[in-house]
């Protein structure tokens, strides 16, 4: 049996930002991962055969992320950061990709904007707040597949105030920036620091709480720690308390999730000469939420497209026909393919109640618990949850 200050599952961001902060206060910091890779949704999908990369997740970090790159400096890998090209983001529109402009209602615009002032986002969704200053058709036909697309599912009654959050800037560090080798870098560097040890490939089988001891064990081992953080999707934060924390399992098992099937292509660069730089393509309606574009860090010869496939809808080759499709090119010209399966929280107005709960749940113990179902789904949200969480144990542990 081994021993340690503080057991974390997960090796997401979530789970490596909080592993990052324990060791470097000193605490015997263990990661267990079900996967037999680090990163979660900071997946760079790496092509070495040809020198290239994709982003199966998360793409894009910005000099807002102050905790995030607080996490860099001390790791010293600032030196990684590298700019993202200005390109814009377009719409699929009847079998057209156009302007995202161009399919407003300027007039319904017009007369709905002068209701932002007085506006409250607090107890709102993303619908019943944007839809009044767009107005229903600009929301219908334009943002909404706008903020499907940033949340990869229907954001219609997603609370308005944990989408997009005002953040002070880094006025020294570039505003927009992925990383060399993509924005898994972040995740692999975390973790290759001496004094985390990261054990992958090991599913939690199950959890034991003598009111003093947590036994994490797993089909191959069991760890020993007065303190255990779960850094995974709440429901299998739920399955995984339901024994000892039965009325806390209850209230994560609440909190619903979202599956998103993404399928990631590099193909040569001059295939697709027809679709212009892109960041990425917001259909109006189709099998997908959206296609991520790699354009925005150039490369000689390819071009990538991640998309972001609707669960349960298309099968592989089904898919592969719609990404040619869209691109205007053969299925037998994809040289290089990803596809993994991603999770995201599913969140509806009201979702602070729950979360008030289940931290006076666990305020009193030694149980963490840091996701992107907390404060919000970005990088950032997910870094600064595992900051306030390492802060709480700090103090329970006597560390000034």
């Amino acid at each position: 049996m081994s021993k340690y200050d503080i057991v974390i599952i997960g090796a997401g961001i979530s789970g490596l930002s909080l592993a990052h902060y324990c060791a470097r206060e000193g605490f015997k910091t263990i990661v267990v991962e079900k996967s037999e890779r680090v990163g979660g949704t900071l997946h760079s999908e790496r092509f070495e055969d040809i020198g290239f990369w994709i982003e199966m997740g998360a793409h894009t970090c910005y000099n807002s992320y102050r905790n995030l790159i607080g996490i860099m400096e001390d790791s010293a890998f600032i030196d990684k950061l590298i700019p993202r090209e200005k390109v814009p983001f377009k719409m699929l529109v009847d079998h057209k990709i156009k302007f995202i402009p161009s399919q407003l209602d300027f007039l319904e615009l017009l007369l709905s904007v002068p209701r932002i002032f007085g506006l409250k986002k607090e107890g709102q969704s993303v619908g019943s707040y944007y839809s009044k200053i767009l107005g229903n058709k600009n929301f219908d036909c334009v943002l909404s597949p706008a903020l499907n697309a940033v949340i990869s599912q229907d954001a219609s009654d997603f609370p308005v105030d944990m989408l997009f959050k005002k953040r002070p800037r880094r006025k020294d560090i570039m505003k927009k920036f992925t990383l060399t080798n993509g924005i898994q870098t972040i995740t692999d560097l975390i973790s290759s620091q001496k004094n985390i040890e990261i054990a992958t490939s090991k599913m939690v089988i199950s959890i034991e709480h003598d009111g003093v001891i947590f036994k994490t064990a797993t089909d191959s081992e069991i760890y020993e720690s007065e303190s255990l953080a779960i850094a995974a999707p709440a429901y299998v934060a739920a399955q995984l308390l339901g024994e000892n924390f039965p009325e806390l399992s209850k209230d994560l098992s609440q909190i619903k999730v979202e599956s998103v099937e993404s399928v990631g292509i590099a193909v040569k660069k001059d295939l697709t000469a027809s679709i212009p730089p892109v960041a990425g393509i917001i259909p109006s309606s189709d099998s997908f939420y959206s296609v991520v574009s790699r354009d925005m860090v150039k490369h000689e010869l390819y071009r990538g497209f991640t998309f972001h496939f609707k669960p349960g809808i298309l099968n592989n080759d089904a898919k592969l026909k719609r990404i040619a499709e869209v691109l205007r090119i053969k299925t037998a010209q994809i040289e290089h393919m990803a596809a993994k399966e991603n999770f995201v929280p599913s969140l509806k107005v009201g979702h602070e109640v729950l979360i008030n709960k289940i931290e006076q749940s666990i305020s009193s113990n030694r149980l963490f618990l840091t996701g992107n179902y907390f404060d919000g789904m970005a990088i950032e949200d997910c870094v600064t949850r595992s900051l306030k969480e390492f802060t709480r144990l700090k103090n329970m542990m006597g560390h000034s």
